[in-house]
């Protein structure tokens, strides 16, 4: 773009975020749904948000001091992830980020009553940097833990924080795409397609469900990244013998009957 306002919020949103160094991959399983990993300057990321109406005006706690001090505290990579999907409970994910201390977290604690908290929702703190933020749809658990902050709302992975994954992200399709980015994103095609839930809808969604299935079953993973000013997109197809684009265009014969 030559637009000078768009270009002084791309330089601006760079200053924000720096490299990653892929330290928490190891923590997550190869199966991840959706995964995202970002290098972040936490200060900058705080006062980028912070200029979001939507930001400010929605999140009550965003406000808080206690807030805009956790922001800060984040210095590195931060690596979230779509863990499962399931018909009886919210998607479970996990976090995790490089941090300069627990401070936030025992002040966030600490004052938990200026954080404008709506009704069924409290802070518990569980143990030493431990907390639980209960909400009467789920509980998010979180703390410090070997000077790594983490989060989920899966009681399991909280209990296994700091364990790495038998086979991980490491593992998985897309790793070495990773390396360097400042941001990085995956959408894993055959993790989806092989939860139970996907495979059930799949039986009751007749012909149409099914011929959709099959076109993602070509599928292997979806990416996004950003390098600098460079951000790029991939479709990564199974089948590495037969051009992409082939096998694009062979699909959508089928599909029209052709």
């Amino acid at each position: 773009t030559e637009n000078e306002a768009v270009k002084a919020l791309l330089k601006k949103q760079m200053e924000t975020f720096g490299k990653t160094n892929s330290t928490f991959v190891k923590y997550f399983p190869a199966s991840t749904l959706m995964f995202l990993n970002v290098g972040v300057k936490g200060e900058g990321l705080y006062n980028l948000l912070s200029e979001n109406k939507e930001f400010r005006n929605t999140i009550s706690i965003a406000k808080a001091d206690e807030v805009k001090e956790l922001f800060s505290s984040f210095n590195g990579d931060i690596s979230a992830g779509l863990i499962n999907v399931t018909m009886n409970s919210a998607p479970t994910f996990m976090l995790y980020a490089d941090v300069k201390n627990g401070n936030a977290l025992e002040a966030l604690y600490k004052n938990k009553q200026s954080l404008d908290l709506k009704r069924g929702e409290d802070i518990l703190e569980l143990g030493k940097d431990e907390y639980v933020y209960k909400t009467r749809g789920m509980n998010i658990f979180y703390g410090i833990k070997d000077n790594k902050m983490y989060a989920t709302n899966d009681e399991l992975l909280y209990k296994n924080i700091g364990k790495a994954a038998d086979k991980s992200i490491k593992e998985a399709p897309y790793a070495s795409e990773m390396k360097g980015k400042t941001v990085f994103y995956a959408i894993n095609a055959e993790a989806i397609l092989e939860l139970p839930v996907v495979k059930m809808l799949a039986g009751f969604g007749g012909q149409e469900v099914k011929t959709y299935l099959e076109l993602a079953n070509k599928v292997s993973y979806l990416s996004m990244s950003t390098e600098g000013e460079v951000s790029e997109f991939d479709l990564c197809l199974k089948d590495k013998d037969v051009n992409a684009l082939k096998q694009i265009v062979d699909f959508a014969k089928q599909f029209a009957g052709m």
